[in-house]
């Protein structure tokens, strides 16, 4: 009764570092993802701090809890970087990883399978989201559009 994982991947003609910029911005997120209204974490960044966003699809409004599992800046590791959060009640990791490739970075947006969801994740899905295939192909379709204005911004800062 699960769902599939979810992954978008884009290459952006600037620095690890200047991609991270933009990743570990939580506040400036809800601008580029279309289903976000904003991520607030208590205190600044890290693994191990908790958060709650708030999401929207049309007129529906709902909040979601997460904990970052993993916050690895690209300069501790050769370029390579991850900001991964652990999302309820559905269960879910949400991730942005980071390495280098040829004159730039690439960039991926992962979403974790969803497991058995509870009946609330089912209920709130089939009614108010228009089923969990449907949602599925909006957050894919969410997190291209996510990528390409994270490329945008990044890309316009990096050839100034």
């Amino acid at each position: 009764m699960g769902q599939p994982p979810l992954e978008s991947t884009t290459t952006i003609a600037a620095t690890p570092d200047e991609v991270w910029a933009a990743v570990s911005d939580v506040k400036a997120m809800h601008r580029r993802s279309p289903e976000l209204v904003g991520m607030w974490l208590f205190g600044p960044p890290r693994a191990g701090r908790r958060g709650v966003n708030l999401n929207r699809r049309k007129g529906f409004v709902w909040p979601t809890f997460s904990r970052v599992v993993q916050w690895k800046p690209p300069a501790n590791d050769n370029g390579r970087g991850v900001f991964r959060f652990h999302v309820w009640p559905t269960n879910v990791d949400w991730s942005y990883e980071i390495e280098p490739a040829d004159g730039g970075t690439r960039l991926t947006e992962r979403r974790t399978a969803l497991p058995d969801p509870s009946p609330s994740v089912r209920w709130t899905a089939r009614l108010a989201l228009g089923g969990a295939d449907a949602h599925d192909r909006e957050l894919s379709d969410g997190m291209d559009r996510t990528l390409a204005a994270i490329k945008a911004d990044v890309e316009q800062v990096a050839q100034r």
